[in-house]
């Protein structure tokens, strides 16, 4: 019965250890207003939003960056920011 109990606080604790995020990291992607090489496949419009109407520039791009992330990109050129700055829009590329 020992036994047992030793293995599954070791087995909870090696599980805890090992958890990775499910979301794709944001950090690899650039962002940029100049064109992307044409090697690069387009994989559509990205957006980024504040949940602030005090939202910075840095927040909502950080915030496009993760979208462009979930969906594979590596590349996005910032197309249109909102007159208030708390959105922009981009278009997002995956790039060798």
């Amino acid at each position: 019965m020992k036994l047992i109990i030793l293995f599954t606080i070791v087995s909870m604790f090696l599980a805890g250890c090992t958890s990775q995020s499910v979301l794709p990291d944001k950090e690899g992607v650039k962002v940029s207003r100049e064109a992307p090489d044409k090697d690069c496949k387009e994989l559509g419009t990205v957006r980024g939003n504040s949940i602030s109407a005090k939202g910075s520039r840095e927040e909502v791009l950080e915030d496009m960056k993760q979208e462009a992330a979930n969906k594979g990109a590596n590349y996005v050129v910032v197309k249109q920011y909102s007159d208030n700055g708390t959105s922009v829009t981009g278009i997002a590329y995956q790039c060798p």
